[in-house]
């Protein structure tokens, strides 16, 4: 597959047959540079069109807010399915993590069954589970969570989530720092604003066939 170059001053896309690497100019402030990569993308849009492609940033380093403003970019705009971020522009995603269904044969799958991971997911690692779903850490971008039931961190939410994934409305997704790079649940996916996006324990649940994000805090009742 020969690669395509798409140049722009502040903006480099170059697509590879394991993902897309994105130049970026690292001598224009932050602000100016969404602009162009809002721009290019708008202007491009038919090269991010596909079911998944994995994105790797290079020529500056971003923080992780910044990554998931760019990442938001591209899927808002197109249709790209980003199932990881690859660092230093090399596509070489860590062994994934996959909890199988290990449940007793007799039980149903649903939210009840519960699996505990103990320790951070790291970008392209994953969880897809037939129940509900703690992790006992941070959940990076370009990691992903998909359950059939609720999704519960206990720690920093950053990466994709989809609770209620066979289409169950009454499951929730939780966590101590809640900024989802896309939330998903049952058949009703969103992306939370930055200004939206919580830095303090909260939840997110299906009201009114809308999804809602609550914070998680003791309330006193008189």
């Amino acid at each position: 597959m020969q690669a395509k170059l798409v140049y722009h001053n502040a903006v480099i896309l170059k697509g590879r047959r394991d993902g897309i690497t994105i130049s970026l100019d690292p001598a224009i402030s932050f602000d100016d540079l969404k602009i162009h990569f809002h721009r290019r993308v708008v202007e491009t849009k038919q090269f991010f069109e596909g079911a998944k492609s994995n994105v790797s940033f290079t020529g500056r380093k971003l923080s992780e807010e910044e990554e998931q403003e760019l990442l938001k970019i591209i899927t808002t705009e197109t249709s790209l399915d980003v199932p990881y971020v690859a660092e230093q522009g090399l596509f070489k995603p860590p062994n994934p993590t996959f909890i199988a269904d290990t449940s007793p044969a007799h039980l149903p799958h649903n939210i009840y069954n519960t699996s505990y991971h103990q320790g951070g997911l790291r970008s392209g690692q994953s969880i897809r589970y037939s129940g509900s779903v703690v992790v006992l850490g941070d959940v990076n971008p370009g990691s992903e969570i998909v359950a059939e039931g609720n999704i519960i961190v206990l720690g920093s939410l950053k990466g994709m989530v989809h609770a209620g994934c066979t289409g169950n409305e009454e499951c929730f997704v939780s966590g101590l720092v809640f900024w989802p790079t896309q939330l998903r649940i049952a058949n009703i996916i969103t992306y939370i604003p930055n200004d939206k996006k919580k830095r303090t324990p909260s939840c997110a649940y299906i009201q009114e066939g809308q999804v809602f994000v609550a914070p998680l805090v003791n309330q006193s009742y008189t």
